[in-house]
């Protein structure tokens, strides 16, 4: 798709295919091995500068729903004194948004497309770190759950929550920590491209990304810290539970040692065989011994 206002254009491009980007090279003159790299999906992001263009690799998360993870979403700039042209592989909500509003409105197309290229580029990113920075309010909430749920005695439940929201937060984080050096490089080589006026969008991106990678580094350490405290709960719930076994055991202690002093066979055993009343005497005697030895333990708040 290709909007236009004056010599400013901007071209957005889906899964390219070959025809395409041999076009894209022949009207811009773009270095074959630019053009093989965006055949595909890149294994770095990174900010390169041409002579008559820039090459941005801007790669962010995106939720996954079923799969309940962050999934990596990735736009390639080229950027020209008077054209941006953004490729990518997969549907990306927040170009399709611009692009929506941009044929509907024509005064939001006008702020957009009426400056340079820099401009644009810093519109279409900026709308990009929103939609990454949006990205964390599932994350928000389920942090929020643990949260509530934390004390009620749910340790089980809440380690499962805990797992799934780490594992979310741990690909938010790698993917958005390799970043950082797409944005610095960006405030170096995008004035040196566009001219010292335009550092001003530069400096914002970066700064709109530092608030991204801080927000996802606070949730981090909110979620390490409830794991912990999760642990402890599930650490004094097991020791209530051997500590109840521990003692069920050492109760069952004098049984043993009652009982098996009555079945040896000696001539001064007593009560067994004098009495037809033997039985339910040494029974009581075993229930007493344990009364008693129950109230001593409850007592002192082991059981």
């Amino acid at each position: 798709m290709i909007i236009k206002k004056g010599k400013i254009r901007w071209i957005n491009i889906t899964n390219p295919h070959t025809e395409e980007l041999a076009s894209l090279q022949k009207e811009f003159g773009f270095h074959p091995i630019i053009i093989e790299e965006l055949q595909d999906v890149s294994a770095r992001s990174k900010v390169e500068i041409h002579k008559d263009y820039l090459f941005v690799v801007f790669q962010f998360p995106i939720y996954d729903p079923q799969e309940r993870v962050s999934r990596k979403g990735e736009i390639d700039f080229l950027v020209t004194k008077d054209a941006v042209i953004s490729v990518h592989y997969q549907p990306i909500e927040p170009l399709e948004l611009i692009m929506d509003k941009l044929e509907r409105d024509e005064e939001y197309k006008e702020r957009l497309l009426d400056g340079n290229t820099a401009q644009l580029f810093y519109y279409i990113t900026q709308a990009c770190l929103l939609f990454v920075m949006r990205q964390l309010h599932h994350i928000d909430e389920k942090i929020e759950d643990i949260r509530n749920t934390l004390f009620k005695d749910q340790e089980r439940t809440l380690l499962e929550k805990i797992s799934y929201v780490k594992r979310d937060l741990l690909s938010y984080h790698l993917i958005t920590q390799s970043q950082i050096g797409v944005f610095k490089s960006l405030q170096t080589l995008g004035p040196e491209f566009f001219g010292d006026k335009t550092s001003i969008y530069f400096s914002d991106l970066e700064g709109d990304f530092l608030k991204v990678a801080q927000q996802c580094e606070n949730f981090k350490q909110t979620v390490e810290a409830f794991e912990n405290t999760n642990t402890q709960l599930l650490s004094i719930q097991m020791n209530k539970v051997m500590q109840r076994f521990s003692v069920l055991a050492f109760l069952t202690f004098p049984i043993m040692v009652i009982l098996a002093l009555f079945t040896i066979d000696a001539q001064g055993r007593p009560l067994i065989g004098y009495t037809p009343y033997d039985f339910w005497i040494l029974a009581g005697a075993v229930v007493i011994v344990v009364g008693i030895m129950a109230a001593i333990f409850r007592k002192k708040g082991w059981l």
